[in-house]
């Protein structure tokens, strides 16, 4: 193995021509190593850098067009069922609850009514209230005769309608009043419904003939 030579000392003339030759030398700057460049977040993640995603621009609502008019209500139906067919009254005949004595009374206006109810001018929803009121509250009170005026004319008015009603030849209350008295609850209540005689109104009038409260 080679032996390793140690470096030569300088001798004195050389350490003194050394000393003048590093007096009036600049020292050498190191150069500064070039900075880093910034890499993106996703670069010291490892993962390759994703351009950026604009959102779309938000849509303002549309304002709906003006809505069409609603249609017209259509007419209420009516309360009141109207039923024209003929022969609006009882025979006046002895039946159950009305005996010959009182059927021929009636017949000939000997039997004077207990009370009455005038149902002229009113609507037919008015008149059916006050009649089924009239009704019950005679029986309560034990009455058995009543008369009930419907008038003779061929008109009624109706609930909200300025124009009448035309029933043929007879006004609508009085072809519609004897059958509200026989439906519903009034049915038990009423033995019969006979014209009236003239001297009680004639044609524009009817008995009522009530049974008995028990």
């Amino acid at each position: 193995m080679a032996r390793r030579r140690r470096p030569r000392r300088l001798t004195p003339e050389e350490s003194a021509l050394w000393s003048q030759v590093a007096a009036t030398a600049d020292p050498m700057r190191p150069t500064p190593p070039p900075a880093p460049s910034e890499a993106p977040p996703s670069a010291l993640r490892g993962a390759p850098a994703q351009p950026a995603i604009e959102a779309p621009p938000r849509k303002s609502p549309r304002r709906p067009g003006a809505a069409p008019p609603p249609p017209p209500p259509s007419p209420p139906a009516p309360s009141v069922a109207f039923d024209f067919a003929p022969e609006p009254y009882d025979s006046l005949a002895p039946a159950e609850g009305l005996d010959r004595r009182t059927a021929r009374r009636l017949r000939a206006g000997r039997r004077e009514p207990e009370a009455r109810l005038d149902l002229h001018g009113m609507t037919a929803e008015r008149a059916h209230a006050a009649l089924t009121g009239f009704v019950r509250a005679s029986r309560m009170r034990g009455l058995r005769c009543v008369l009930i005026i419907t008038g003779k004319g061929g008109r009624a008015r109706c609930a909200g309608e300025d124009a009448p009603f035309m029933a043929p030849a007879e006004g609508v209350l009085r072809r519609a009043a004897p059958r509200w008295l026989r439906a519903g609850p009034l049915a038990g209540m009423v033995v019969g419904i006979y014209p009236a005689h003239r001297r009680h109104g004639g044609e524009g009038a009817f008995y009522v003939y009530l049974k008995k409260l028990r």
